[in-house]
């Protein structure tokens, strides 16, 4: 949520302290945190937050859109008419809080079409690594919402790809979730300038 800046300090006795914790689970999260590149360890300084850059942006979203398109076409097979109910009622609320100064109601009804849609994948591993993926960029998914332009796209592109589930036409699905977080990609880098996050900025 933008508490910790890139280059804060992470110290283990601080954080056990705060958390109220011993300090063998602090060390075990910052290893994990480390090797999905969201801190790292410097000489001298110790474990810092690393931040986000452009070059990261762009490989979340590649690796999003080869996980998403796999699972949605596990979903055209597997969603069931009660999940298809539920994807429908996101999408005409989402179409209310689109021409609404709404962001965070949007955003969180638009998180949660992802995730019915997600899960009905039926497939748990791959459910983790999406979420986990999608987490890492949820401050800047916020930010692009507050684009008028992104949000009519965004909200076009969910009611062709919820049809295409309903019509089970698997290859038009898998195509339209990969334009969809291209197009998700394009409007995240438009928040950047000379690699520093213009909300960061403000």
């Amino acid at each position: 949520d933008g508490e910790l800046k890139a280059g804060d300090r992470l110290v283990e006795k601080e954080l056990a302290e705060k958390m109220n914790v011993s300090r063998t689970p602090i060390r075990e999260a910052l290893r994990k945190l480390e090797t999905e590149g969201l801190v790292k360890h410097l000489p001298r300084k110790g474990v810092v937050v690393r931040g986000f850059e452009q070059d990261d942006v762009i490989e979340i979203y590649s690796i999003r859109q080869a996980l998403e398109a796999l699972a949605i076409t596990y979903t055209v097979e597997n969603i069931t008419e009660e999940e298809i109910k539920q994807l429908k009622d996101s999408i005409e609320i989402m179409e209310i809080l689109t021409y609404k100064e709404d962001t965070v109601s949007l955003f969180n009804i638009s998180q949660k079409f992802n995730d019915v849609l997600i899960r009905s994948c039926r497939m748990p591993r791959l459910i983790n690594l999406i979420n986990t993926y999608q987490e890492y960029l949820e401050r800047f998914r916020i930010v692009t919402m507050k684009k008028k332009e992104r949000k009519l796209e965004a909200l076009e592109e969910h009611k062709q790809i919820l049809q295409a589930v309903i019509d089970k036409d698997v290859k038009k699905a898998e195509e339209l979730v990969k334009i969809h977080l291209k197009g998700a990609l394009d409007a995240y880098l438009d928040t950047f300038v000379d690699g520093v996050c213009k909300e960061e900025e403000e």
